[in-house]
């Protein structure tokens, strides 16, 4: 078996290109929060354009992401989601803030308040490109850019109105949007409309303010004709003004998101998703995700005689419920955060550098409440799961930071950047119900709670010649602490207790063009201190140190003029680097959740101008799905096939085939309270798609 892997990767070094560009000078924003060539890039970024954007027509971000080197997106039911960019798939508090999703360089979410799932929020759908930094992003856009970031641009460049309609379906799902876009005198208009429904319908939750029993039966009795599948609706939108007035140019945006959807849980027991009568059950039809969110910023940049300063205040409302069918009481959670904040940022060159500097400002007010209306759940006196309240608090957030990031121009070939970013983050705690612990769950007296991490970054890119260019890279990611990690806690925890993690990345690459191909070869090294993490078991774990260490490849062979195979593989190993006796974890134990090989391979016929084909294999490695290492999924291949013909200049046809070869297989896997449990990948379905330009 690993003689097969290295065959693989080898086989893809011989003919290694980047899967992120077909052409060099392909400006990025994401890696500089300024636009610059690749090849001058001091590190790695990869992009998806809005072509391969409507191409792809995604059901979920994974048919996105999925395709980049280190990434790894897994679906769960419905829209919920894990991530992982050089990472295991992270879940719970190790997942909440170890990415950082933002929209046009503004996060989806308060930094501190939980973003497991924070792809929900995103309109990368409607968005105009999709950027992806692997590794910490921590000095340009602070907390939570620990593991990377996604960044979804929607700078629309037309020189020409136009408006454009989208139409895709099949057996289970319709997907429509439409667009809108003019050239005014006063500015650019841009207005995008996102609707899917899966299964047909969908419905709005009318919860109820108290957390009673009552509330949960009317849930049930309003949804018990529809529960016996998972379903969902979701809208997105987007409001964009571009405009220019003498020196200063100004963008408003108002963006927003909503999903009302019913959850399918897992499936238990060893390869249940073979299974053909276990596979379509719905464990827990009662289960239920509500969320949705409404963001609107307006930049102002002022052009200088030499640089330009910029003023971004923006403001952002969440809110989520949602049945945490993953726990053996199945509490209701409900959440929600508002925020307001202040993104400046100043920019000049002098001399051979160029300066970039800026503060940022964000003021949060959150609030969660977990209530379980099922009877005690025991495993024991401190394992119990309650009946009643489990937490019930609200949260004051304060984050102010600072940055100064500087490109040294050695010489002609050679550039050096250093930056360092502050950050201080407080919060202050209230709790609306008495203090105490009851089975596993501990209720905090009021506190409060502060944070300062510094982030530092040297970079160094040197090209060899006009197309080849290599990179080394050495950054500190650090996230602070998220108020779940701190405020909903467990038994025996301490109040307060876990700290900042802190992850030191240091990696080396080489990109450019090579011969008659472009090339992206990366290898990285990092460690991260005081690891917060959820066992198998269910409890929490606050001073983990891990380690993680491998190499990524993006590619692109252009057999001839219509034929080309592009993909991308990444190698690596994700370790704990650390004893815990209560769980089993030794030093040296492979992350559970943490696939060695993860590859996407494109074969992409194009006959002629506008014609594409394009067959898509998935591979994932095998992977443990506990952190003894006792218990493995074995992983899984799934084939693609999508097509774009078009039909007239102003309408174009496409179809696809998801899991061509129909692959009984599980999106996610793990192991948990002595079971395994699987969400079921989707069976082989037909989708058609409609584009029309006028």
């Amino acid at each position: 078996m690993r003689f097969i892997k290295f065959l693989y990767l080898i086989i893809i070094l011989l003919t290694a290109n980047m899967s992120f560009a077909n052409n060099l000078d392909e400006i990025v924003v994401t890696g500089t929060k300024d636009k610059s060539q690749i090849l001058d890039a001091t590190g790695n970024i990869t992009f998806i354009d809005s072509e391969e954007i409507k191409f792809i027509s995604p059901h979920t971000p994974s048919e996105l992401l999925n395709r980049m080197p280190g990434v790894f997106i897994s679906r769960g039911s419905g829209q919920e989601h894990l991530t992982s960019i050089r990472s295991p798939i992270l879940s719970g508090g190790a997942g909440a803030g170890s990415f950082l999703y933002l929209e046009d360089g503004i996060p989806l979410r308060s930094p501190g308040f939980a973003n497991v799932n924070g792809l929900m929020d995103s309109i990368m759908e409607i968005g105009e490109r999709v950027e992806i930094i692997r590794g910490p992003g921590s000095v340009l856009y602070g907390s939570n850019a620990i593991h990377g970031l996604i960044n979804v641009i929607t700078e629309k460049n037309e020189s020409q109105n136009f408006n454009e309609l989208n139409l895709h379906t099949g057996k289970h799902e319709i997907i429509f949007d439409s667009s809108i876009y003019r050239n005014l005198p006063n500015g650019n208009l841009l207005f995008k409309f996102f609707w899917r429904e899966d299964n047909g319908h969908s419905h709005n939750h009318d919860h109820e303010e108290d957390h009673n029993e009552e509330h949960e039966e009317d849930h049930n009795e309003e949804h018990e004709e529809d529960s016996d599948k998972p379903h969902y609706g979701q809208q997105k939108f987007l409001l964009r003004w571009d405009t220019s007035k003498g020196s200063k140019d100004y963008i408003f945006s108002l963006s927003g998101t909503n999903l009302n959807q019913e959850t399918m849980g897992y499936i238990k027991g060893f390869q249940a998703y073979k299974d053909e009568e276990i596979r379509h059950e719905n464990p827990d039809p009662e289960a239920f995700r509500d969320t949705y969110n409404i963001r609107s910023y307006f930049k102002i940049i002022q052009q200088l005689e030499n640089g330009s300063l910029s003023f971004t205040p923006y403001i952002r409302y969440t809110d989520m419920d949602f049945k945490m069918h993953f726990l053996p009481g199945k509490p209701l959670e409900e959440n929600s955060h508002k925020s307001i904040g202040l993104q400046s940022m100043y920019q000049r060159p002098f001399n051979n550098h160029f300066l970039t500097a800026g503060i940022d400002v964000e003021i949060t007010e959150g609030e969660l409440s977990e209530f379980q209306t099922a009877p005690n759940v025991s495993f024991g006196p401190r394992l119990a799961y309650p009946n009643g309240s489990h937490y019930d608090y609200n949260i004051d957030s304060q984050i102010l930071s600072a940055f100064l990031n500087i490109e040294w121009q050695i010489s002609e070939d050679t550039t050096l950047v250093t930056g360092i970013r502050g950050e201080k983050v407080e919060y202050e705690y209230k709790t609306n119900i008495t203090p105490g612990t009851k089975g596993r769950i501990q209720v905090s007296e009021n506190r409060n709670d502060d944070f300062t991490d510094f982030s530092p970054k040297i970079a160094i890119n040197h090209k060899l010649n006009e197309e080849l260019a290599i990179f080394a890279n050495y950054s500190r990611g650090n996230r602070a602490p998220q108020t779940t990690d701190l405020y909903r806690i467990q038994s025996k925890q301490i109040p307060g207790g876990a700290d900042s993690e802190k992850l030191d990345s240091f990696e080396l690459g080489l990109r450019g063009r090579l011969l008659n191909f472009n090339l992206e070869l990366v290898g990285f090294s990092m460690k991260k201190d005081n690891y917060f993490f959820r066992d198998s078991q269910g409890f929490n774990v606050e001073n983990g140190k891990t380690k993680h260490e491998g190499f990524e490849i993006g590619y692109l062979i252009e057999i001839n003029d219509i034929f080309q195979i592009e993909g991308s593989a990444s190698h690596a190993k994700h370790e704990y680097d650390f004893n815990h006796t209560p769980n089993g974890i030794k030093s040296g134990n492979q992350i559970d959740s943490a696939p060695e090989l993860l590859a996407n391979t494109r074969f992409i016929f194009t006959p002629k101008s506008g014609i594409k084909l394009e067959l898509e294999w998935e591979k994932i490695d095998s992977y443990p799905v506990d952190e003894r290492n006792a218990h493995f999924y074995k992983g899984h291949n799934v084939f693609n096939l999508r097509a774009k013909v078009p039909l007239n200049e102003n309408l174009n046809f496409g179809f696809s085939f998801s899991n061509l070869t129909d692959e009984k297989y599980a999106t996610r896997a793990d192991y948990a309270f002595g079971s395994y449990r699987y969400f079921v990948g989707h069976e082989r379905e037909f989708h058609l798609i409609l584009e029309a330009i006028f």
